[in-house]
């Protein structure tokens, strides 16, 4: 049998919800609705930093899969800081700018696509992708990557898709079509001591370099907490 039959037998059990909209997102600081599908977090402002929260927890003993696409603007080597993706059992947001929204969260599990070297947090010099837990930012507490990507500062639309799969236990970040992370472990104890309900938000910075900085939703299918 194929592990997508099988995880096409364990959903049919439960209701997934999909489709959402930029409504259904709590935003903070600079975030603003730019149009029915995208939300600009920062703009292209020095100490900038927004975030967008989605309003409904999700359930971690159930899958979910996340396909928005993200806008990183268009200053390269002028460019800063990057985007985060957070989940936390609050829509609580970290530490900001070179902290991704993510830096001090505990318990958390964050997904960094980083467009600035931070020579003091074992930064690649390349735009990179890592995952990271407990809101702890060095690279040598990563649980995957530094993973360098092509420059996301190009000012084009790039194609995120993370997938949880809770039988396999497996976390798969793709971005452009391409696999740039992964984690296999039991999230659901090793990080959130056995809390199924998280929620999930989006969070960006810039500092003395900017870059506006967008995400937009494509499909969100997943668990609602409590069903």
């Amino acid at each position: 049998m194929s592990r997508h039959l099988i995880t096409l037998l364990f959903l049919l059990p439960f209701t997934l919800t999909g489709q959402s909209s930029v409504q259904d997102f709590d935003l903070g600081g600079t975030a603003r609705i730019l149009n029915d599908e995208c939300i600009r977090l920062t703009p292209d402002a020095q100490y900038a930093s927004g975030s967008a929260w989605y309003e409904k927890a999700i359930d971690l003993s159930k899958p979910f899969e996340i396909t928005v696409c993200l806008v990183l603007g268009k200053n390269d080597d002028l460019g800063a800081d990057g985007i985060g993706f957070v989940f936390h059992p609050t829509r609580r947001t970290g530490y900001r700018g070179e902290g991704m929204g993510f830096a001090g969260l505990v318990p958390s599990l964050g997904i960094e696509f980083d467009t600035y070297q931070n020579y003091h947090l074992a930064d690649p010099p390349q735009d990179h992708v890592a995952i990271m837990v407990n809101g702890q930012t060095h690279h040598y507490a990563s649980v995957d990557g530094p993973n360098p990507v092509p420059n996301l500062e190009d000012g084009n639309k790039h194609l995120l898709w993370i997938n949880w799969d809770p039988i396999y236990q497996q976390l798969t970040v793709q971005l452009d079509g391409k696999e740039r992370a992964s984690l296999q472990a039991d999230i659901v104890k090793q990080i959130f001591q056995g809390n199924p309900t998280v929620y999930w938000g989006v969070t960006a910075a810039t500092g003395r370099k900017t870059n506006y900085q967008d995400i937009c939703i494509k499909k969100l299918t997943f668990a609602q907490a409590g069903q």
